[in-house]
């Protein structure tokens, strides 16, 4: 039965009328909405927005970036190859750097976790062996990722043969990590980093809960003596002397956790002829001295010496060829020289020394940094390739370039082969033209007038330090992505992802016959850039231009509606997009099918170490490659030509 009305209640009929004026714009509204793709629309501060398409997940397997956009994941090998080559110690528009290390360090556990530590093992071997990466920072931590992850206890038997061998997987997986250390640490910096990495790790992923670890295990130690005993006299004084210390380690630190014992390895070591020389660098890099080399010391001497001594190293009698080579060690020569400069205030001892010995700056005081006469002898003795590139702007100042050696800077900045040599990123010669250029260092209070001849001098090194590759004969868009988020710095250097991202562009505007070169953020602007522009003109002309939101698909779709043909796209980008109307991998089918170019081809060039793209995996025209890998002209031509 119906309830019974209340005596001031009255009884309602539906009419629907009342509705028809909703009705109807509910509908109209509804038509727009399908007519533009069932477009959302949002409030923000009060005002009413549409929601930009590529802010909708349109195709499956989509996932969300920094900035609220749709692109997609990238492959476990692209993304531990992005963070090896691009870093992560500085910060970005959307993310500081511990968030960005934490997601990549994330990514490469879980890849370890899936059984694919081989993956990132070759991955990071071949970018060390081709100097692909600018930075090391990166490379360190996922050796140190790789030597030192803990899933489980890999010491506990276990009866199931699948987790017995994936115990011996990680178990694999560390002593490769390990065998690879000489290759990838090649100076004490590394070293250190990498040591306090592998703490770091080890006590984070400890197995089994609250079990302590330090990471100071036989493998790590057995490794980081093997590291130090494979050097040569000469080198190893070299290296303890000119990094006694880095990162809050030193070599003495090393030695008190690793225990590196020379006599270990048995007549190895005592059938060598620079045996006695050895044992004098072990000690002096534990106790800071040098002793009294042995056919000098008389026999009160010799006793004293004896007292600290490796009590296994006397039993064992030195031979005459043993002593002689002591005696006339060049390599103890240098440590001797080292000390002895402590305190040096002699310009001309100092001087001596740097000749006598090849010290570097490094090995001499500070007091002694601002004489002209020994910047000239530090260049001259010859100065090493990297310590040159680096004090470019204190020679320039203190006046210790003359003509003549400017004109040997320039001559080793131009030559490709001893670029290769001393291993010189591109990046290295990038950010050191920008610092050089603008008269101040990035710290610091040092200023002083650049020589335009060094400037570009350092401007040529950098496009040769790049793997060459023959002109493609193809028409290029180069688009770059001027948004706001393209502020960032790029992989720990002074340079905005915009700047370098201007640097990356001219390499294929100079070898490429056909190219325009194009900017955009949430608007598209055409660039002027010519063969004959250089670097420092065009960051200009790119800093001078607007910011704005990203719209990742402009390009393609201003090349569609103005009927313009390429065969190529190249956008340099941190793949932050989200304000266009229309998804780059739509844009970019919809641009073939309208110019009849149907291989047309997009390249991505990721200028962060995100763990996403705008490339679409499934589209075989469009590649995803790390920007500021040096190989970059070789991988685009071999893309652009088919053969990969």
């Amino acid at each position: 039965m119906a309830e019974e009305l209340n005596e001031d209640q009255v009884a309602a009929n539906f009419d629907e009328s009342k509705l028809r004026d909703l009705s109807n714009v509910a509908a109209r509204l509804h038509r727009m909405q399908l007519a533009e793709d069932d477009m959302e629309i949002i409030v923000v501060d009060g005002e009413l927005q549409r929601l930009p398409r590529q802010m909708e997940q349109v195709k499956e397997g989509q996932v969300m970036n920094n900035a609220g956009g749709f692109v997609f994941p990238v492959s476990d090998e692209t993304q531990v190859r992005r963070f090896l080559i691009l870093g992560s110690d500085k910060g970005t528009y959307h993310q500081n750097a511990e968030k960005i290390t934490l997601d990549n360090a994330h990514r490469i556990v879980e890849i370890i976790q899936k059984g694919k530590g081989h993956k990132v093992l070759h991955e990071l071997a071949l970018i060390n062996a081709e100097n692909r990466n600018p930075k090391m920072n990166s490379m360190l931590f996922t050796l140190a990722i790789c030597a030192r992850v803990s899933t489980h206890d890999t010491t506990k038997k276990n009866e199931c043969p699948i987790l017995h061998t994936y115990s011996e997987y990680i178990r694999a997986l560390h002593a490769a990590a390990l065998r690879l250390l000489p290759d990838v640490c090649r100076t004490p910096t590394h070293l250190f980093e990498f040591v306090d990495y592998c703490q770091t790790i080890a006590e984070s992923t400890k197995a089994g809960g609250a079990k302590s670890s330090t990471g100071w295990g036989r493998s790590l130690r057995n490794a980081i003596s093997k590291w130090y005993k494979e050097k040569t006299a000469e080198k190893l004084a070299m290296l303890l002397t000119k990094y006694p210390q880095r990162e809050g380690w030193s070599h003495r630190d090393l030695f008190r956790l690793a225990h590196p014992n020379l006599m270990d390895d048995g007549t190895h070591h005592t059938d060598r002829e620079d045996r006695l020389e050895r044992e004098q660098l072990f000690r002096f890099a534990v106790k800071g001295d040098l002793v009294k080399r042995k056919r000098k010391a008389n026999d009160e001497e010799k006793a004293k010496i004896e007292e600290s001594w490796d009590k296994r190293a006397l039993k064992v009698p030195y031979t005459e060829q043993q002593l002689v080579k002591e005696e006339k060690s060049r390599a103890l020569d240098l440590v001797e020289a080292y000390l002895s400069l402590k305190q040096e205030q002699s310009e001309e001892v100092i001087v001596e020394a740097i000749k006598k010995h090849g010290l570097v700056r490094e090995h001499l005081p500070t007091s002694s940094l601002n004489s002209k006469l020994v910047w000239e002898t530090l260049f001259d003795v010859p100065m090493p390739m990297t310590a040159m590139i680096r004090n470019l702007g204190k020679m320039t100042l203190v006046g210790a370039l003359d003509d003549n050696r400017v004109k040997s800077i320039v001559s080793r900045l131009t030559d490709q082969e001893e670029l290769r040599r001393a291993r010189i990123h591109p990046l290295t010669l990038l950010t050191a033209r920008s610092v050089y250029a603008r008269g101040r260092g990035d710290k610091g209070s040092l200023t002083w007038e650049p020589n335009q001849k060094i400037c570009d001098a350092l401007e040529a090194g950098f496009y040769k330090a790049f793997v060459n590759s023959p002109p493609t004969g193809k028409r290029y868009c180069l688009a770059l992505d001027v948004s706001g988020s393209m502020c960032s710095p790029v992989s720990s250097s002074p340079l905005s992802c915009r700047e370098a991202a201007t640097g990356m562009s001219l390499i294929n505007l100079h070898n490429e016959a056909e190219v325009k070169c194009v900017a955009f953020c949430d608007k598209l602007t055409e660039l002027p850039f010519t063969k004959d522009w250089k670097i420092g003109q065009v960051n200009d002309y790119v800093n001078n231009l607007s910011f704005g939101s990203t719209d990742c698909g402009l390009p393609m779709t201003w090349a569609t509606e103005n009927n313009l043909k390429f065969d190529v796209f190249i956008i340099y980008t941190d793949n932050d997009t989200w304000a266009g109307e229309i998804h780059p991998f739509e844009a970019i089918k919809k641009y073939r099918e309208a110019s009849g170019i149907h291989d047309a081809k997009v390249i991505v060039m990721a200028m962060q170490a995100y763990n996403y793209s705008i490339a679409d995996p499934s589209d075989a025209g469009m590649l995803d490659i790390t920007g500021f890998d040096s190989a970059v002209p070789q991988i685009v031509h071999e893309f652009v030509t088919g053969n990969i």
